[in-house]
């Protein structure tokens, strides 16, 4: 990524004899945040929400208009755009998500679906893929403009990733001794992975909860070769015992070695360092997204 003193407009500044002077060239700047918000909430995840719901209405009605309503009737709606950017930083945190997840994290939730054989229906999602988004503008542009704001979206989530590692890797030896003095040592010979599971310290973790398909009524009208996959609701991550009181340590120990403390402090830096290395994209991006949505929010709207 470019710096941010190096960004300068898209346009090539041609030298030509006789000018007095060349204008300035145009440096790309961060777009302004309200008061109290943080350097990723520049990130336009309601906006790319309701783009997403727009879109797939859009879709989905071009299918019912083609015969094919029964989709539509099952569609539970879009996922959560960008969800990695809502994560906390590092889990678990505090005495009750311990003991509550140990160091996992829920399964989300899987929508219906419905798997068609029939070419001509291949044929009618195809083409309603491109025609049916017409309301929303070109669906090329549109294309390359979601896929751009998603590359922008997962660099973000690895550059902080990135970021925390360092963080709890420059305190693994105030956790680690912390956390031998509570009973748990690494393996003679191992050093601490900050990326590594809970094997490096002999613990068994847990599971999700077993998958029960929610009842899903096969839609009226459906083709008797197409085949209708149940809802799957969401499911709970069940940490063992030992998961547990590891857990529980790591929490104590992550207060004591001041590592939580660090990765609060060092939040909103981080935040803003990673920003700025995107500004380009930013201060690109952003106004199509957000004119973007604008157009999304009437459609969904309506009439």
């Amino acid at each position: 990524m470019r710096a941010v003193a190096a960004v300068v407009g898209a346009a090539v500044l041609v030298m030509t004899a006789g000018c007095g002077s060349d204008p300035a060239p145009r440096v790309a700047e961060l777009p302004s945040l309200p008061a109290g918000a943080k350097p990723f909430d520049l990130y336009r995840q309601a906006d790319v929400t309701v783009i997403e719901k727009a879109d797939l209405k859009l879709f989905l009605d071009c299918l019912a208009d083609h015969g094919y309503p029964q989709e539509r009737e099952l569609s539970s709606g879009p996922g959560v755009a960008a969800a990695a950017l809502l994560r906390p930083a590092i889990s678990p945190r505090t005495e009750a998500e311990a003991r509550r997840h140990g160091f996992g994290t829920p399964e989300p939730a899987q929508p219906a679906m419905i798997t068609r054989t029939q070419p001509a229906f291949h044929q009618v999602s195809a083409k309603c893929e491109t025609s049916s988004r017409a309301a929303l503008g070109d669906s090329h542009e549109i294309g390359s403009l979601r896929r751009l704001y998603a590359e922008l979206g997962n660099s973000m989530v690895q550059a902080r990733a990135k970021r925390i590692q360092q963080t709890v890797v420059a305190h693994s030896k105030g956790l680690t001794s912390c956390l031998a003095g509570r009973g748990y040592r690494l393996k003679v010979g191992d050093s601490f992975n900050p990326r590594g599971d809970l094997t490096q310290y002999g613990i068994k973790p847990g599971a999700h909860a077993a998958v029960v398909p929610a009842r899903t009524p096969r839609p009226a009208g459906l083709p008797a070769d197409a085949q209708v996959q149940a809802a799957v609701p969401a499911r709970e991550y069940e940490p063992s015992k030992a998961e547990v009181a590891f857990a529980l340590a790591f929490v104590g120990c992550g207060k004591s070695s001041g590592l939580f403390a660090a990765i609060d402090k060092a939040e909103i830096p981080m935040q803003r360092e990673i920003v700025e290395r995107h500004v380009s994209e930013f201060s690109g991006l952003n106004p199509k997204i957000e004119a973007l949505a604008a157009k999304a929010a009437e459609v969904l709207r309506g009439p």
